[in-house]
């Protein structure tokens, strides 16, 4: 369940009103009436019931809140630890997309702590659907996910439903990667059609079949290849576009030292599409002082790219 109902139904107790809730809350009564819906039939009883006196909690909805209440509790304590200001414990939390960027972001960013004091942590690479979920339920305080343009109001949709607040990274053209030999990587005037007999290397995500395996698909159509290999691991995406001379890749714009590194070139390909990254938080979370560090690095390694197309 997303913590952040906790803190609804808490404000709800103390209220004793769902309208002067959602004022507190600084959110609409009818966004408020439905996450307590939502959280109701989660747990399988009502937690609150209307009176005379006002919205009061229910016999098993009193039990409910004294839990949800020392749940608050510490996520409260965790996220003040996290908006430290001073350096005696360093923290750190983000979920991230397998990006060249992002990911050379997250390593310089990494490497500018203080070796000589605590620090914690937390980076894991993984798909959209569970970016926004592990950010929602309080497991990840930052995320950042890669939508397809076409997708864009899905996860909008997605953030809103999730009480999750968000901004734009970066959104520009999908390119081809591929090996510096491939047969591709000299041609002129390059279509998605021109991919269609070479191998396409996919990151895919099984657990979310509603959202394409594939980026190799056509503004224009249903344009899809028949010829894929799906991984999960960003590295393992290097080895396979190495190994195979004859393998591509759709991505966003790679830095120059990946494309060195490996061997790779990138190309254009008009009507292959966009993509866009969005950066996502909890509603009500305060950037930490390393968090705004992140996000200048951040940002200073997506202009290199971009600047570089």
């Amino acid at each position: 369940m997303n913590t952040q109902y906790f803190r609804y139904a808490l404000e709800v107790e103390k209220t004793g009103s769902i309208t002067q809730a959602a004022s507190s809350l600084f959110m609409s009564q009818p966004a408020l009436s439905k996450a307590i819906k939502d959280m109701e039939k989660t747990v399988g009883f009502a937690i609150f019931k209307r009176t005379s006196k006002g919205v009061l909690p229910t016999h098993r909805g009193v039990e409910f809140l004294s839990h949800a209440r020392k749940i608050a509790l510490q996520v409260q304590k965790m996220e003040r630890a996290l908006q430290k200001e001073d350096t005696t414990h360093q923290l750190f939390s983000l979920a991230i997309p397998r990006a060249g960027y992002i990911a050379q972001a997250v390593s310089e960013h990494v490497g500018t702590f203080d070796r000589n004091t605590d620090m914690e942590i937390d980076i894991m690479e993984t798909g959209a659907i569970q970016t926004i979920d592990a950010v929602a339920d309080g497991y990840f305080v930052l995320g950042i996910i890669r939508s397809r343009e076409e997708d864009r109001e899905y996860f909008l949709k997605a953030f809103a439903e999730k009480y999750l607040h968000y901004e734009s990274v970066w959104r520009s053209d999908y390119v081809a990667l591929m090996r510096k030999d491939h047969p591709l990587a000299q041609a002129d005037n390059l279509t998605p059609e021109a991919f269609l007999s070479y191998v396409e290397i996919v990151l895919g995500d099984e657990d979310v079949p509603y959202i394409r395996t594939s980026e190799a698909r056509a503004v224009s159509g249903d344009l899809q290849n028949k010829k894929r290999v799906l991984v999960y691991d960003r590295a393992t995406l290097y080895d396979l576009l190495r190994g195979n001379p004859k393998a591509y890749m759709w991505v966003a714009p790679q830095p120059e030292e990946v494309l060195l590194g490996n061997g790779l070139v990138q190309r254009k390909c008009p009507g292959i599409g966009k993509f866009e990254d969005f950066l996502i938080y909890r509603s009500g979370y305060r950037f930490s002082r390393l968090d705004h560090a992140f996000m200048d690095t951040l940002y200073l390694h997506r202009n290199k790219v971009a600047y570089a197309e």
